[in-house]
């Protein structure tokens, strides 16, 4: 009689079982394993609010803004020129993570140069 009990009981219950596909990926609601893929390419604006630049894992580059959700579910909580941290959804490990600015600096382009007059190197005349 007993074993009969547990059969019952064991079917529904094995009807409830939702059915995974085991060729496929387990799901992963928090999407860590895509934080290392992801890349900071600096910021531009001013005191009135930064724009970041963020590339995602396939290439394709986001501009992102303070307490902005990305599509992964995470949210931008600081953004700097030199970095960003996302939160990322509760429950989720780490529960931040931030990234430092990658790329190059142009400076050398910012940087005022000596005329050719006062360098010595002025046109003569025709």
């Amino acid at each position: 009689m007993g074993r009969k009990r547990w059969a019952l009981l064991w079917l529904p219950l094995s009807l409830l079982a939702a059915e995974r596909d085991p060729f496929q990926p387990v799901e992963d609601p928090c999407r860590t394993v895509q934080l290392s893929q992801w890349r900071y390419g600096g910021a531009a604006g001013d005191g009135a609010g930064w724009t970041g630049f963020l590339q995602d894992g396939s290439g394709k580059w986001r501009r992102v803004r303070m307490d902005d959700q990305l599509p992964t579910g995470w949210r931008v909580s600081r953004l700097t020129t030199g970095e960003l941290e996302i939160a990322t959804p509760a429950g989720c490990e780490p529960p931040a993570w931030r990234w430092q600015r990658e790329g190059k600096q142009y400076d050398a382009m910012d940087k005022p140069t000596a005329s050719a007059a006062a360098a010595g190197g002025a046109r003569r005349p025709k």
